[in-house]
């Protein structure tokens, strides 16, 4: 059985490392508006909507070796961000049954 959990859990691997962020789940309105922005700004809007969404980071550090927190967003790389927010609420997988 399916089991909702409180945060979306992205997890992208780097060379043999995986690095987890975890985003929270959107409000109704923050989704909505994320979706209305995204047909002007497509890539600005899901970047947007991620530094919103995003609340940790795991397993990620700067060139110098220190952690990146989600108080850093502006070190994750866009192309990551811009395919997180794609897979999660673009194209989510769902399947609908007639």
């Amino acid at each position: 059985m399916a089991r909702l959990t409180q945060g979306i859990k992205a997890v992208v691997e780097v060379g043999d490392e995986a690095v987890t962020l975890t985003l929270r789940e959107p409000s109704p309105q923050e989704l909505n508006d994320f979706l209305s922005k995204r047909q002007h700004r497509l890539v600005d809007s899901r970047l947007e909507f991620f530094n919103l969404l995003l609340i940790r980071v795991e397993n990620l550090e700067n060139t110098d070796g220190t952690p990146i927190t989600a108080d850093q967003k502006e070190l994750i790389p866009v192309t990551w961000k811009n395919d997180i927010i794609f897979r999660r609420f673009e194209d989510n997988g769902i399947t609908l049954i007639n």
